[in-house]
């Protein structure tokens, strides 16, 4: 881009970085309705996938998460993913977009066959578990916070080791720990609130 003595050039410039932030940041934290990459089959934007139903996919670079459109492989110690009765899934990048979709498949271009499977990545071993024998912690504190989407439920594969991250926090309490069959919409909006209908 060549110079010029009225600035054009760098104001086109500009406005283009502009562009791409603004783009970037959409993924994370724009409305359902403004953001043209959330999961919309008619708009072009399927992110389903073929699962196995009965096991965990692996995560692959050409996965994005169906709720907020960003990789999943840049989250692996977050991410999560979802498994319904006719073999299409769908592959989420924190388990605050896992709980969105849980609670609103096809709102996010999911299949209206029954959910049968959900694996999340346990919060602290950082291993791919079971998501209906998970226990979640309902973290609301975004200063504690290092998430992809600014806050999420922490997972874990069992409620003792969800208890003592419970006790260590004076703002949380046992019945802060729920299960998966307890995630109702109202809860989802806790983690992903613009997101869902």
């Amino acid at each position: 881009m060549e110079p010029t003595t009225d600035g054009r050039s760098r104001r086109r410039l500009l406005a283009a970085l502009g562009t791409g932030v603004a783009g970037v940041l959409a993924g994370c934290s724009g409305d359902n309705g403004e953001n043209p990459n959330v999961a919309d089959p008619d708009g072009g934007f399927d992110f389903t996938v073929e699962h196995p139903v009965d096991e965990p996919k692996e995560f692959s670079d050409d996965q994005m998460c169906g709720v907020c459109s960003m990789t999943v492989t840049d989250y692996p110690e977050r991410n999560g993913q979802v498994a319904h009765e006719d073999g299409v899934g769908m592959m989420c990048c924190s388990p605050g977009c896992l709980f969105a979709y849980y609670t609103e498949p096809t709102h996010f271009g999911g299949s209206e066959a029954d959910i049968v499977g959900v694996w999340v990545t346990e919060f602290e071993m950082q291993r791919l578990i079971d998501g209906y024998e998970a226990v979640y912690v309902l973290e609301r504190n975004e200063q504690r916070a290092d998430d992809p989407m600014r806050l999420d439920p922490r997972p874990y594969d069992d409620r003792s080791t969800a208890l003592e991250y419970v006790e260590t926090y004076d703002d949380l309490e046992e019945d802060d720990i729920i299960t998966l069959s307890e995630v109702d919409t109202d809860i989802a909006r806790i983690y992903r609130s613009a997101r869902l209908p």
